[in-house]
């Protein structure tokens, strides 16, 4: 049975076991490990799965027939019967099953030793140790922790707050690993890290104020504002002081500010006052500013135009029309608002542009575009104009329809010359006839009467004309030297010379005798180069400018031709025609002819003299100088224009008459002017003061009529000569003027008669020094300081400053200026200049009145003197200058810092700072140098820091440390760089690479300790013994596998196989065709085998050559051609066989060749009969056969598909679809197929005809091997496979949407989720449950006290009252709340619930806040205990003891103080004699027997003889000892 089996074989185990046991050497049982328990160090309790197994029973059964006895078989009484029985047995089965038990391991970095109760001995294992922490092995504490660290994992952060407070002067904040300082505000942080200065508040942002910024003290300041300007409600910002807000500013109407002073205005109609502030209304009818066309009525703040009788006022509110005239007209009023044309309609005004403009977007205003910018055909002068532009031309030109033609002078009078004109381009001159010269006017000619000059020849003839330079006089060609004639002699008797003058004008002058110049062009007229007269601006022409255009002309120079119609006028200066009433449009050409009306202007007006009406209505439109309804009649004198609507504004009583059309005045004789508005000038009379009067000197001429007034003798005027010449006249008819300088002069003679004080001819000069008065005949007294005297009175005029007769006197002290009379303002012992006021101010003390303490940079006298003292290092005393210093700094001028070791005010202080640390001059504060740390730079930086104030973190790899100054790296052994991150170079070790390693034949070395690792092939110390031979590799440590003489390569064990071999262990012979090393060499042997060694050819019989090429020579055959032929002289012997005659089909010497094409038979004789294109016969039968490809009974059939070859007969052997040659069956493979017969698919990442498609998909997805279309895989999309799947999307196509949640990443591939921060489950649906944090919640949180952790980042969220990392450290005394931020409120030095910031009353305390004592009569913790004391005594608040008044004590202060005992508490001893009581409360003595005093010792009972009273006195039988001693204390009698 196999449980028998089963057994037998493990009694065979257990015996071999007892047999080993037997013969093995005893070897030393190792002692076993005592078992872990929970309760031993450094034991961790692990759930573990584990397989165990169990035998598990099982109720088993078989069935058998057995033979049984049966009664009642018949004729026997028994018979055996069988019967099926069922056996039933019990059985065990092994059953395994995964159970999770409970097991006990060393902790993590600690591991148990034989005989250890526990895990004591520490192990270093990758990652034990947290935040930087360093195994040490062998140590009792396994990490190592980094300053900042602690725990034996260096899991938790120290705080170093909370000793010293970190040695930070205001507050400590403690960080992971670290702390830092801060400071409260208005301090700043100082460069040890922990001190904190005061900030000069006003430094930062100017305090925030808009203005000034006051400095109170180190932290505190206030704002303060410019004059003119108060403070705001906010304490910073400034806002300028209203002058207008204080009864506004005094104006009358408005008040405005201007640059901070108030300025009154008036509203429109008014204006300011003399006094600046009240308004006065304007008289616009008196100023002449209403231009009202009848009457004018003035109203307040305003005026109003009327009309005379028979008139009413338009639409403008100044003209007036008469009644039956007035038409309502759209364009009346503003023209319509339009900016240019105006026509009335039906439905308002149209505006319209004129030509060059066009309507703006407002459908109003016409926009100008400049015409000259697109370079019109102007020849000379373009202008642009608004609408349009105009060409102009120089002077000397006009311009005429083809451009600027020349205007000939001559052609008008002769251009003004007397005898001949002579045009020229842009001028003309003038020249004489014979006999004649020219006159200085450059037009008269003068005859000649005597020469002047001597003509002799060709001298020239030089006349000195100003500006003028003649060139050359020139006689005729009689006079040449060449001339040769009979006429010579006789011209010169008759003096027949021809004078030719040649004026050029010099400079910039010009004109008929070069006599004008640029400057005398007139009205903005400029000169230009090469033009010979001032170049005239629009409207004006001439010369010199000085001339109006004619009519019909205007612009530059008047060289533009109107283009006005319909009896319209241009401007001569724009060009802009004005139309007559009722025409309108840019050249008036809108409008109906004179006298006609209606739409086509083919209606007649009824207005007299065929004059205009209006173009729609018919209504007469008068022209200038007529008014009336049919404009028959003419204005009434001094009133003009259309309609007579316009007054003449001539002085009536100097004008003859107003010009009823255009209101021109024509003036009387005697009056000048275009209002006729003055006389005229002395020496001219008559109408517009044109003649000039012919009376003698001195004589003046009336202005109307020219006739002489009466001469009167010098020094009278007048009809009858009886009135004396004004002031400032004398001589004839006082006809001269005095020029005395303001002095009268003698009427007759005109000598200047001078004042007191004035001397000279025309009285111009002061008296000489020293003189005064009438001629300047006194003389001044003797003025002193400087004082002169008055020429007209002779007093002393004094400077100011002195006073007296003769300026003897200085001011008296508080007195100044001309005449001592102004009272000096000089505060604080100033004194003030006699002459000028000004104080000179007492050391200290400035300002104009001495009021201003000196600043903070000068001193003495006026603070005149700039402080020496260093800027912002010390300031000066106001009145001696002496440099008052700032702490840290000394000497003279406060220039000097402490010197090194001290600081603080006068520098008394010694610095406590070490290890060269920089002391601060000012606050002692220590400045650690790079590597140092502490209040005092004490300590040393950590490992791992360096640098000032060890805040940068050493940058080295490996686990090197760095120099705690400069943060340099220093690298062990094998490392170097930086941050000894590279390993040393090549055959270079120890500390900084400094050693060379003495490693050959490519070896390396150890960076370390420099020992040789030998590349493969090479063994030995130093690398330089080869491997022996059959050893190959790393220290020659494999063994050769090479057969047949190979030898391998001792780097790769590679066999090099000798010829004829190959083989990865030489092990095969050369295959037939291949020979040479390694078999890596092909036979050419045109077919035939080679030698595998050699390679040399083995020809078959018939052929030679060293590639067999060749048939055997002729007469030669067989095996290498030995055998030598026995055929025929001619016959052929067949190079293999030797048979004589080549057999049918061959031909040759050899009969190696076939027989050429269409022959056949032997020795190719017989020619062939084919006649098919695709035929060919056999070349030994001449049979005829189609040809390879084609069949059919004449063979012109191509084989079908799948086949080739003669007569079609093969089957193609193409696979995957490919087809083959009809001729030669050669595979033609489809896209995707290559290789003979097309069984290759494309390798990876080709496609295409032939494989020649390179396939661009990226992450080496595939392509088909067809189309070359990309396969991508599960979780990229593209044409080429170039991107991940959408941010929602997974899988193969993408096709499938993402499920995940949250903010979870969906795996491209297989859409699995990849929970964020604070999520899990399989879609991160589920938020990380308490105590868990993190990506997918993997980690565990470590927050204490309730405290939950943020599920992302795991940061602790601390509950009220806690603080810290891990929320490990309940709030300080005094504070409370959420992150601890709250600071308690409780009095009386109570704390307060961390939490809930409820104040914890000590004993004795009560309220909200412990504010309140207990109640009298309560005490204890919340005063809920009542006192039990009597009589109402108090008792303690917080313990609760009776405070019994005065007089009382025991514990309820029940019991009165024994007698002798007085006051609180009782413990005060009476102090009584004479044997009275003292009171238990005050103490008082009640004095008895006599006795009095405060302690009832003086007196006492009255002393009486014992034999007058012996029976009554009491002591009388007593011993003497027993008598009482009046003297003594009541305290003796006490027991």
């Amino acid at each position: 049975m196999p449980v028998r089996a089963e057994a037998r074989a493990a009694g065979r185990a257990v015996s071999l076991a007892l047999l080993l046991l037997l013969l093995l050497p005893a070897v030393p049982a190792r002692a076993p490990l005592p078992p872990l328990q929970p309760s031993m160090p450094h034991v961790c309790a692990e759930q573990e799965l584990t397989l165990v197994g169990r035998r598990q029973p099982c109720v088993q059964a078989f069935s058998r027939v057995v033979p049984v006895w049966k009664p009642g078989c018949g004729p026997q009484a028994w018979c055996v019967g069988h019967e099926r029985r069922t056996i039933y047995y019990m059985g065990y089965q092994q059953v395994y099953a995964m159970e999770a038990r409970t097991v006990f391991r060393c902790c993590r970095g600690w591991t148990q030793q034989p005989g250890e109760e526990g895990c004591l001995s520490p192990q270093c294992s990758a990652g034990l140790c947290f935040n930087g922490g360093h195994c040490m092995p062998g140590s009792a504490q396994p990490c190592h922790c980094p300053r900042g660290f602690q725990g034996p994992r260096c899991q938790y952060d120290v705080d170093e707050c909370r000793a010293h407070n970190g040695g930070c002067q205001h507050r400590c904040v403690n960080t992971l690993g670290s702390y830092l300082c801060e400071c409260k505000p208005g301090f700043r942080l100082h460069t040890d890290g922990r001190t904190c200065l005061a900030i000069n508040s006003c430094a930062l942002g100017n305090g925030g104020c808009q203005h000034h910024c006051v400095q109170l003290t180190a932290t505190r300041h206030r704002c303060q504002c410019r004059p003119e300007f108060q403070l705001q409600e906010d304490g910073r910002r400034c806002v300028r002081r209203s002058p207008c807000a204080d009864r506004n500013g005094g104006c009358m109407h408005t008040c405005q500010v201007l640059q901070g002073l108030a300025r009154c205005a008036c509203h429109v109609g008014y204006q300011l006052a003399a006094d600046g502030k009240a308004c006065e209304d304007v008289d616009e009818c008196a100023m002449g500013l209403a231009q009202c066309a009848h009457g004018c009525l003035n109203t307040p703040g305003s005026f109003k135009c009327v009309c005379h009788a028979g008139y009413e006022l338009g639409a403008d509110g100044r003209q007036c029309y008469r009644i039956e005239m007035e038409i309502v007209n759209s364009c009346e009023a503003h023209n319509g608002g339009c900016s240019h044309g105006c026509s009335h309609t039906s439905t308002g005004p149209l505006c319209t542009c004129p030509r060059g403009y066009e309507l703006d977007a407002d459908q109003k205003t016409c926009v100008d575009v400049d015409d000259c910018a697109d370079s019109p055909c102007c020849r000379q002068v373009c202008t642009n104009n608004p609408g349009g532009y105009e060409c102009g031309c120089y002077a000397g030109y006009r311009l005429s329809a083809d451009g600027c033609g020349c205007v000939d002078e001559c052609a008008s009078g002769r251009g003004g010359c007397e005898h001949l004109c002579a045009n020229l381009p842009g001028s003309f001159h003038c020249s004489c006839e014979a006999g004649f010269r020219l006159d200085e006017d450059r037009r008269g000619c003068s005859p000649l009467q005597e020469p002047t000059v001597d003509l002799d020849g060709r001298l020239p003839f030089v006349r000195p004309l100003p500006h003028v330079g003649v060139l050359q006089d020139e006689l005729p060609l009689l006079l040449q030297d060449n001339y040769v004639g009979a006429d010579e002699e006789e011209a010169e008797l008759r003096g027949e010379h021809t004078l030719v003058e040649k004026f050029v004008c010099l400079g910039d002058s010009f004109g008929h005798d070069c006599s004008l110049t640029c400057a005398d062009c007139r009205n903005g007229g400029t000169c230009l180069p090469g033009l010979d007269g001032c170049d005239c601006p629009e409207g004006w022409t001439g010369l010199v400018c000085n001339e109006t255009c004619p009519p019909d002309t205007f612009g530059k120079n008047c060289s533009s031709s109107c283009s006005c119609q319909n009896g319209g006028t241009c401007d001569p200066v724009t060009g802009t025609c004005r139309c007559p009433p009722g025409v309108s449009g840019t050249h008036c050409e809108d409008g109906c002819p004179k006298g006609f009306y209606g739409k086509h202007c083919h209606k007649k007006c009824h207005c007299a003299n065929r004059g205009r009406c209006h173009r729609l209505y018919g209504a007469c439109l008068c022209d200038p100088g007529l008014y009336g309804r049919f404009c028959h009649l003419a204005c009434p004198p001094w009133a003009f224009g259309p309609g007579c609507s316009e007054e003449c504004r001539c002085v009536q009583p100097h004008t003859r008459s107003c010009d009823r059309r255009d209101g021109s005045c024509s003036c009387k004789a005697g009056f000048r002017g275009e209002r006729c508005e003055a006389e005229c000038e002395p020496g001219s009379f008559g109408p517009r003061c044109l003649q000039v009067c012919s009376c003698p000197p001195g004589v003046a001429c009336d202005p109307a009529n020219g006739e002489c007034q009466k001469q009167c003798p010098a020094g009278s005027q007048g009809e009858d000569c009886g009135q004396e010449c004004p002031r400032g006249t004398f001589g004839v008819n006082c006809s001269g003027s005095c020029s005395c300088e303001g002095a009268p002069c003698h009427q007759v003679t005109g000598q200047c008669l001078c004042p007191p004080g004035r001397t000279g001819e025309d009285c111009g000069a002061d008296c000489p020094e020293g003189r005064w008065g009438l001629g300047c005949q006194e003389i001044c007294a003797a003025c002193e300081h400087g004082a002169r005297c008055d020429p007209e009175t002779g007093a002393c005029l004094c400077h100011p400053g002195f006073v007296g007769s003769r300026c003897q006197d200085v001011c008296p002290a508080g007195w100044f200026g001309p005449g001592c009379q102004m009272r000096c303002a000089c505060a604080n012992d100033g004194h003030c200049h006699p002459a000028t006021g000004r104080c000179s101010c007492a050391p200290g003390w400035t300002g104009l009145s001495c009021q201003r303490a000196c600043d903070s940079g000068h001193w003495g006298p006026d603070c005149r003197h700039p402080c020496n003292c260093s800027a912002s290092r010390g300031s000066c005393d106001p009145a001696s200058g002496l440099c008052l210093c700032e702490a840290g700094y000394t000497g003279p001028r406060c220039e000097q810092r402490c010197p090194q070791g001290h600081f603080g005010p006068g520098c008394e202080q010694r610095c406590q700072c070490q290890h060269g640390a920089a002391c601060d001059h000012i606050s002692g504060a220590c400045t650690c140098p790079a590597g140092w740390r502490g209040t005092f730079c004490e300590r040393a930086c950590p490992a791992g820091f360096f640098g000032l104030d060890c805040r940068s973190a050493c940058n080295c790899t490996a686990g090197a440390p760095c120099d705690a100054a400069d943060g340099s790296c220093l690298c062990p052994p094998g490392r170097q760089g930086p941050r000894c991150a590279q390993p040393c170079p090549a055959l270079t070790y120890g500390h900084n690479c400094s050693q060379v390693c003495t490693c050959f034949n490519g070896a390396s070395c150890d960076p370390v300790h420099g020992h040789c690792h030998c590349a493969p092939g090479w063994t030995g110390p130093t690398c330089q013994q080869a491997c022996p031979a059959g050893l190959y590799g790393e220290n020659c440590r494999h063994s050769c596998l090479c057969q047949n003489g190979g030898t391998c390569d001792p780097v790769s064990g590679q066999c090099l196989c000798p010829e004829g071999w190959a083989g990865l262990a030489c092990e095969n012979e050369c295959l037939p065709g291949r020979f040479g090393a390694g078999c890596l060499h092909g036979c050419s042997c045109n077919g035939s085998l080679c030698d595998r060694h050699t390679g040399l050819c083995l020809c078959p019989a018939g052929w030679t050559g060293d590639k067999c090429q060749s048939p055997c020579p002729r007469g030669w055959f067989g095996e290498a051609c030995a055998q030598r032929c026995h055929c025929p002289p001619g016959a052929a012997c067949h190079h293999i066989t030797g048979e004589c005659r080549c057999p049918p089909g061959f031909t040759g010497s050899g009969c190696e060749q076939a027989c050429p094409a269409g022959t056949f038979g032997e020795d190719c004789g017989q020619m062939c009969q084919c006649h098919g294109k695709n035929q060919a016969c056999h070349p030994a039968t001449g049979a005829c056969a189609c040809t390879a490809g084609y069949h059919g009974p004449r063979c012109q059939q191509r084989c079908p598909p799948g086949r080739y070859g003669p007569g079609c007969e093969r089957l193609c052997g193409c696979l995957n679809g490919g087809s083959c040659d009809a001729a030669t069956g050669a595979c033609r493979c489809p896209a995707g197929f290559l290789g003979a017969n097309c069984s290759l698919t494309c390798p990876q990442g080709r496609s295409g005809p032939n494989c020649a498609h390179v396939c661009r998909c990226g992450q080496g997805a595939p392509c088909d091997p067809v189309t070359g279309t990309c396969i991508c895989p599960p979780g990229r999309a593209g044409v080429h496979c170039e991107r991940d799947c959408p941010q929602d999307r997974f899988g193969a196509g993408c096709e499938h949407a993402c499920s995940c949640r949250n903010g979870g990443l969906c795996h491209p591939a297989n859409g699995s989720c990849s929970c964020g921060l604070g999520w899990t489950g399989p879609r991160c649906e589920l938020a990380c449950p308490p105590g868990r944090y993190g990506a997918d919640c993997h980690l565990e949180c470590s927050c204490r006290n309730n405290s939950t952790c943020e599920p992302a980042t795991g940061a602790c969220r601390c509950g009220p009252g806690f603080y810290g990392q891990a929320c490990e450290h309940p709030c300080p005394p005094g504070f409370h709340g959420a992150g601890c931020q709250r600071a308690c409120m409780c009095q009386h030095g109570a704390p307060c619930d961390s939490a809930s910031g409820q104040c914890l009353c000590p004993a004795g305390f009560r309220g909200q806040f412990c504010e309140s004592g207990c109640e009298l009569g309560s005490f204890g913790e919340g005063c809920r205990q009542r006192c039990d004391c009597q009589e109402g005594a108090p008792c303690d608040p917080v313990t609760g003891l009776c405070l019994c008044p005065p007089g009382r004590s025991g514990a309820t202060c029940g019991l009165d103080c024994r007698a002798g005992h007085f006051g609180p508490g009782c413990v005060l001893r009476c102090d009584c004699g004479g044997g009275a009581d003292c009171d238990p409360v005050s103490g008082q003595c009640h004095c008895v027997d006599g006795y009095t005093g405060p302690t009832c010792r003086e007196g006492g009972p009255p002393q009486l003889p014992e034999s007058l009273f012996p029976a009554q006195s009491p002591a009388a039988g007593l011993p003497a000892s027993a008598r009482p001693a009046p003297m003594r204390s009541s305290r003796a009698a006490e027991p």
